[in-house]
């Protein structure tokens, strides 16, 4: 945090400890130093226009949060879709892109059961007659999907038993739509390991301060608002609001005190001009985290335009709407410094593979953190289980 905070380096090296141990039973830690071979050559083999993902939540948002953030800049030849809801006209809408002979469909669930998933497959299936030429599974181990996969020979990438499906993005779930739409995968998972290098070298950066602060005012500080300053990382809003919602919204093992941190997604400017009102004179139950880009590789300026009547504005001319976005950014910085609530600050380098694999693994590794700290399951989703059992018994009875 950019104020001062509580920090104890006994306890820091505590959580670095704590993530250590855990790293031998949680498959995130040690995703950055896979093999992404099998991967890569796939990938290769393939030549096609569109990747259409059938996939919802953690099977989804991570690939989508970092191709809409890297699309935004790079524009692939390649795109990416996904069938991430049952509402019926944006499946109807999402197959109305499809060229039959130029699309490649990843179906994604790791448990291989998931309602929403499975009835968009079984719906695609009449219209594309899927083989081993235009489907692949990713799923777990021996789940029904991967047997299904096996009864039409298809392609089966599997997910590691020991990550949960909102940590997935650096799996097959991720990795493999990224890689067909043309993501240097191996860049996104060398921004991934230099953000773990640097935590279990020592490196006692915001992240550790970050987790200690939250878990030590998780009572009065309950809402967590992550407030982006670019378009491209709306995607990344929707990864992170699962993420946070779904790891830390849960009972503790050793109680049946419940504990909820309620994630918000803010994209500035837009949000500047709404929510910052409720920020900065509404309850003070909220931190704020600022993640902006320092250089948009992008030079688009306010041109040399005079307009009667609004000559106090002129000011804009000439300005790059990058440095005008940022200096934004900064103003409301300094307007939350004012009001002294808990603020920290995230500065990526740039709409690259590295600063959106570092923030993806910097947000899952804080999570375990706070998790561990709280003593809470950050990995079981037991009020998502129970929705999902209701449905089924629901669509039993029809």
């Amino acid at each position: 945090m950019t104020n001062d905070l509580f920090f104890d380096e006994f306890i820091a090296k505590d959580f670095i400890r704590q993530a250590s141990i855990q790293s031998h039973r949680i498959g995130f830690y040690n995703l950055p130093d896979q093999d992404t071979t099998r991967i890569l050559d796939f990938a290769k083999s393939k030549d096609v226009e569109l990747i259409a993902v059938i996939g919802i939540g953690g099977s989804s948002l991570g690939a989508e949060a970092i191709y809409n953030f890297l699309n935004s800049k790079n524009h692939y030849a390649r795109k990416l879709i996904f069938f991430d809801s049952t509402d019926p006209i944006s499946i109807q809408n999402k197959i109305n892109l499809i060229k039959k002979d130029r699309t490649i469909f990843l179906i994604i669930s790791k448990s291989g059961t998931t309602v929403e998933s499975i009835s968009i497959l079984k719906y695609l299936d009449q219209l594309f007659n899927f083989n081993r030429e235009n489907l692949i599974v990713i799923t777990d181990k021996n789940s029904p999907l991967e047997k299904f996969g096996e009864t039409r020979n298809l392609e089966i990438f599997h997910i590691p038993d020991n990550v949960g499906g909102r940590y997935s993005v650096l799996t097959a779930v991720g990795l493999l739509p990224l890689a067909l739409v043309g993501v240097n995968i191996n860049s996104l998972l060398q921004g991934a390991k230099n953000l773990k290098n640097s935590f279990f070298s020592g490196n006692y950066d915001q992240i550790i301060q970050k987790a200690i602060y939250y878990v030590k005012y998780y009572n009065i500080y309950s809402l967590n608002c992550l407030f982006s300053y670019s378009e491209s990382l709306r995607g990344f809003n929707s990864w992170y609001v699962q993420l946070w919602g779904e790891s830390l919204g849960k009972r503790q093992l050793s109680s049946a005190l419940k504990i909820g941190f309620t994630p918000i997604g803010l994209i500035g400017p837009t949000d500047q001009h709404s929510f910052l009102q409720l920020i900065m004179e509404g309850r003070t139950d909220k931190t704020v985290t600022v993640i902006k880009i320092k250089d948009f590789e992008n030079n688009l300026t306010v041109p040399e335009n005079r307009f009667k009547n609004l000559e106090s504005l002129d000011m804009l001319n000439n300005i790059k709407f990058a440095d005008l976005i940022n200096m934004q950014c900064d103003s409301t910085i300094k307007a939350l410094e004012s009001v002294n609530l808990p603020l920290d600050v995230i500065e990526l380098e740039s709409i690259s593979e590295e600063s959106i694999g570092g923030l993806i693994y910097y947000y899952e590794l804080l999570t375990a953190l706070v998790a561990m700290q709280l003593n809470i399951n950050a990995y079981d989703q037991p009020g998502v289980e129970l929705g999902k059992k209701i449905l089924k018994n629901k669509m039993s009875k029809n």
